[in-house]
């Protein structure tokens, strides 16, 4: 499906691969949450309460995430490219950290923790979270030794401090925000 979307202009190619994902990712999530859990998928799903306490997580992993950015400026000599496309902004900074946090720590997470101590629950997700990437990296030709063990664990570890900030802030806007900082200034400096 992205070799058919790569080839349509950047705009309308953006704006259908966003529509896509929408329907994808997050409409069974809040049809699923209607019917099993008879609730308000927003409330259900962390994205009307806890905004304060949330805000105060994003500032501290925004803090690091930019320190971290820094330091690979200034160590590995990463260069930044602030031309990003339409494509990137809607969605790999936007709607990446929309969807995969409703549904990975919003629905899974929250589901898994009804039949699991938190950090069982967590490292399921976070194994769970890994594997939606692999077709990335195949598609993208990052599916190589040594590379890909890197990936597989920075994804992983993303994955379980995004659950264990989804956890104490129960907030599912702080790991979406954070989520989205992490992929734009992975867009920027990689």
């Amino acid at each position: 499906m992205n070799l058919y979307l790569d080839s349509i202009d950047s705009v309308p190619g953006a704006v259908t691969s966003a529509i896509i994902k929408i329907i994808i990712w997050v409409i069974p999530v809040i049809l699923l949450v209607i019917i099993m859990e008879k609730r308000n998928p927003f409330s259900y799903l962390g994205l009307l309460y806890n905004v304060k306490n949330g805000l105060k997580w994003i500032g501290w992993a925004s803090l690091v995430l930019l320190f971290y950015s820094i330091l690979n400026i200034t160590l590995l000599k990463n260069s930044i490219d602030f031309q990003l496309e339409l494509r990137e902004w809607l969605n790999v900074v936007l709607l990446v950290g929309i969807t995969e946090e409703i549904v990975f720590r919003g629905f899974l997470l929250r589901k898994l923790m009804d039949s699991f101590r938190f950090w069982i629950a967590n490292a399921i997700t976070a194994l769970l979270f890994v594997s939606i990437h692999f077709p990335i990296w195949f598609y993208k030709g990052q599916f190589e030794f040594p590379y890909i063990f890197s990936s597989i664990l920075t994804v992983f570890v993303l994955g379980i401090i995004f659950g264990f900030i989804y956890k104490k802030s129960k907030s599912l806007w702080s790991v979406i925000i954070i989520h989205s900082l992490y992929n734009l200034l992975v867009s920027l400096f990689y």
